[in-house]
């Protein structure tokens, strides 16, 4: 969220300045995450927006992790010994926490659950989990090779 609040507050370059530190992987989230929330510069803070923030956000992550797993799973004796690697992505819902605001636990939501092996990738989501939610859809239907 330091991030978004920079990048919200600012113009291009001035975030470690709004931030007080020289954070080398908060400039990153910050260069990494600038364009993506293009569609919402200028919009005031909401439960909306912050959704949006945390998918991008998500997204970026999944993004980074998939190409170091590529690098492995590409070589060709990575699966001499190694049948399967299964990945479970998702958030963590902050809920409510603060002075004077009502609480609650915090919880996971898991949003891809994949199954890799030499002969491809399978999306278990559905067998783990069922059919929810709606949000999830977009990472579980993507390809990532």
């Amino acid at each position: 969220i330091g991030a978004y609040k920079a990048i919200m507050s600012s113009t291009v370059g001035e975030e470690s300045n709004i931030l007080g530190t020289t954070d080398f992987q908060e400039e990153y989230i910050i260069a990494k995450l600038r364009d993506r929330l293009e569609p919402i510069k200028g919009q005031p803070s909401s439960n909306e927006t912050v959704t949006f923030v945390t998918n991008k956000m998500y997204d970026l992550v999944w993004e980074m992790l998939r190409s170091e797993i590529n690098a492995y799973t590409t070589k060709a004796s990575f699966w001499d010994e190694t049948t399967e690697v299964t990945l479970l992505g998702g958030i963590v819902i902050n809920r409510g926490h603060g002075d004077g605001v009502p609480g609650g636990e915090d919880y996971y939501q898991p949003l891809m659950l994949k199954s890799l092996t030499k002969d491809g990738e399978s999306d278990i989501y559905g067998d783990v989990f069922g059919d929810f939610p709606a949000l999830a859809a977009p990472h579980r239907n993507a390809k990532y090779v």
